[in-house]
């Protein structure tokens, strides 16, 4: 009989950790079930409850988890990421763990008994037991996360149960019991029954004297992926190097800094080859699911069957498969976006983060981690080492370089044959004196354009700003059509006809006249990628136009489709957005044209130069890969601009040099640490109030520079209105010590975003 104590219980809510009774003996990390208010939710043990309310506790109505699931360091990392960022457990674990991958309690033990006989008997040592057994890899349950329902996604598995041989069976149960027996007392039910040729009816009655049971096992079904010939590539001498010189017998944080197309990913997947060689896992992380197709396509050549793959895309069944062959460490190499960096991984021999640069790694919404800072945070945890790999680093990482705390390691050589493109720049200023109007494509892009054409060559185009005309305005009165509900002007969208705002979702038909003066003088102004693309068809109507921005890969696994189309030559002309910048190698890509390559210049955030440089060096980075030469036309306005200046050298130590005396002259990371609390509420006095209360508590820890409360760069989303806090440390020590100095209230009006990337969401 069990005996139920006071437990702190903490649930995804907005909620500080309740009180409720639950078995003595549970351990921290368990999940359970709980009542709150009229209807259940999942909660999180913490541990008893030393100082329980003096009210009627409520007890959990299930306990879920027969002990914790996640291995041992990876509860430190998520520890550590609760207090680094201001976040509970259960808001965290979801990330690893996804809701629906529960415990079979039905899974037997080796001594006979079951999960459930030890939970019925209130015997949670002897679950413990077991679980760090399990952990260790020297106590094997197999059925661990069967589903005992037939219904659902996944596969049939008929299992030999306990039960004694039936004195008399037919020939046909026979050869089924035979054929188990000879396959370790399990096999998938499509193959056992044409293995035997008998029918589903000898089955049934084998599972009806119990002799067999029928479970549901979740496999990676549509994720399955064809195995081509692996592509062996023989390693340069910068390669080879750069592979030696990381030490895989402990933690080390290694910066990998080569141009584009230098073979950043030859240098890990040796890496990775000799890692699971020596039987430990390795976690991969890169930025964006569009990255993953062609990657997966050369991880499952070359490691065949020991692949697993997480990110936004999948189905919450292909989620669960691949997740549960991590908890079971039945795939030594799983590749994902953020949050594969809390993937339950066992035994990590290495973690590489590919495109360490890109924002993509830092959630915008609760919980907001980083993922390049965690995985270097797990390697040290684990001891094994991080490689971090860009063409255009960082100005964080490549600081840590030059200050010792990472190791710098070179590529600059491209495959032989194979040289970096010729980048041009087009002054968008001369271009205006010349045809006296604004100019969308320079005379010398369409040339080039058609060169590439009639040579049956691809060429592509940025832009980094979807629709068709970035905002409507009346020419009489000078006002434009805004959002109702956020500080946004709204985009044009033709195909759809539609004004929508890109924050809120709304959107509205255009109006016939100005719905401030009355008048009909309407006009739309800049381009998106719409836009473009509706020109080029008029200029060049015999082309393959396929254009990827967020509008157009909605459709699960259209973006995927897009890149293999234009990776196999079946599209002339690509237009997009930055996702089409990183990573992607198309053979027959020579001419690379950025139409409005200042955009990002204009943003009022000290990170703009450098983002700029990045996107124009990687979308310049995607031409001439092959054995064609590839030609880059950078149009600006801004030619003189160091961000310009350098993307068109491709000489990212040039505009480091430039860059970082700048931000430490102005005391900008990553020569200052920084905070950032955010405020919203029905009116711009009420988003300040909980911000200037903050303040005066936060004035009296010493180290801290204290900015606002002041009006977001958007002040208005949704009907709220959004006031900002901006704290500023030579160190994080003061930033961890504000925290401790005045925690935030859970499901208050304040939110915290530590190491903040975007200033204006």
């Amino acid at each position: 009989m069990d005996t139920l104590i006071p437990t702190r219980i903490e649930l995804a809510r907005p909620l500080p950790p309740l009180t409720y009774l639950a078995p003595a003996g549970l351990q921290p990390g368990m999940r359970v079930e709980v009542r709150l208010r009229s209807g259940r939710t999942l909660g999180v043990v913490l541990g008893p409850d030393p100082a329980p309310p003096a009210v009627k506790l409520r007890p959990v109505d299930k306990v879920l988890d027969p002990f914790p699931l996640l291995p041992p360091r990876l509860w430190d990392l998520l520890d550590f990421a609760g207090r680094y960022y201001g976040c509970g457990l259960a808001h965290l674990l979801p990330l690893c763990l996804p809701q629906a991958v529960v415990a079979d309690w039905e899974t037997p033990l080796a001594s006979g008994q079951r999960l459930c006989d030890l939970r019925d008997a209130g015997d949670w040592a002897g679950l413990a037991q077991a679980g760090a057994a399990w952990g260790a890899g020297t106590l094997d349950l197999p059925t661990l996360f069967h589903r005992r329902g037939l219904r659902g996604a996944g596969v049939t598995e008929v299992r030999r149960t306990p039960a004694p041989h039936p004195p008399r069976v037919t020939p046909s149960q026979a050869k089924v019991l035979l054929a188990l027996e000879g396959a370790g007392g399990a096999m998938l039910e499509a193959e056992l029954l044409d293995a035997c040729a008998v029918g589903p009816g000898v089955l049934a009655n084998l599972v009806k004297q119990g002799v067999v049971e029928r479970v549901k096992r979740l496999d990676l079904m549509s994720q399955r992926r064809e195995e081509g010939p692996d592509r062996t590539v023989v390693l340069n001498e910068e390669q080879r190097r750069a592979v030696g010189a990381v030490d895989l017998d402990g933690f080390s944080a290694t910066l990998l800094y080569g141009i584009t197309g230098s073979g950043k990913t030859e240098v890990y997947l040796e890496l990775a080859g000799r890692v699971l060689a020596r039987g430990r896992r390795v976690l991969w992380l890169v930025p964006e699911i569009g990255l993953t197709p062609r990657l997966l396509a050369r991880l499952e050549a070359r490691f065949p069957g020991k692949v697993a793959v997480g990110h936004a895309g999948l189905n919450a069944t292909e989620k669960q498969a691949d997740v549960l062959r991590l908890l079971q460490d039945e795939a030594p190499l799983f590749v994902g976006v953020r949050n594969a960096v809390l993937a339950p991984l066992k035994d990590i021999g290495l973690i590489i983060v590919d495109e360490e640069q890109e924002g993509s790694y830092k959630s915008e919404e609760h919980p907001r981690i980083n993922a390049r800072d965690l995985a270097v945070k797990r390697a040290h945890l684990e001891g094994c080492p991080v490689v971090l790999g860009s063409a255009t680093p960082s100005l964080e990482s490549w600081h840590a370089a030059h200050a010792g705390r990472y190791r710098l390691l070179r590529l600059t050589e491209r495959p032989a044959g194979v040289t970096l493109p010729t980048v041009k720049v087009v002054d968008l200023r001369e271009c205006y004196k010349e045809e006296r109007r604004k100019v969308v494509f320079s005379p010398v892009l369409l040339k080039g354009m058609r060169e590439a054409l009639a040579l049956g060559q691809q060429a592509m185009l940025l832009l980094n700003r979807r629709g068709f005309e970035n905002f409507w305005m009346c020419r009489a009165c000078g006002k434009t059509f805004d959002c109702p509900h956020c500080a946004l002007s709204l985009t044009y969208h033709k195909g759809a006809y539609r004004l929508r705002c890109h924050l809120c979702g709304y959107e509205t038909a255009p109006p016939e006249v100005c719905i401030h003066c009355g008048a009909e003088h309407l006009r739309g102004v800049g381009e998106g990628t719409e836009q473009i693309e509706d020109q080029l068809r008029e200029l060049f109507p015999g082309a393959r136009i396929l254009r990827l921005d967020r509008d157009t890969t909605t459709r699960r696994g259209s973006l995927e489709a897009g890149l293999l189309a234009a990776e196999a030559g079946e599209v002339d002309i690509l237009v997009g957005t930055q996702m089409l910048a990183k990573g992607h190698t198309f053979p027959k890509l020579t001419l690379v044209g950025i139409l409005n390559a200042d955009m990002g210049l204009k943003i009022p955030d000290f990170r703009a130069a450098e983002r700029t440089f990045q996107l124009l060096t990687q979308v310049a980075g995607r031409a001439g890969r092959a054995e064609l030469s590839g030609r880059v036309l950078l149009q600006t306005y801004s030619p003189d601009h160091p961000a310009i200046v350098h993307a068109v050298a491709q000489n990212f130590e040039g505009f480091a040099a430039e860059e970082l005396p700048y931000r430490e002259a102005l005391g900008y990371p990553p020569y200052a640490a920084m905070s950032l609390y955010r405020s919203e509420g029905d009116s711009p006095r009420e988003a300040r109030e909980p911000l200037r209360k903050l303040r005066i508590r936060l004035e009296t820890v010493p180290g801290l520079r204290i900015l606002g409360p002041l009006e977001s760069p958007i002040a208005k989303v949704k009907d709220r209105y959004r006031m900002q806090l901006i704290l500023k440390s030579a160190s994080r020590g003061p930033l961890g010590e504000a925290m401790r100095a005045a925690p935030l209230e859970p499901g208050g009006p304040v939110t915290l975003d530590r190491d903040p990337l975007n200033f204006g969401v």
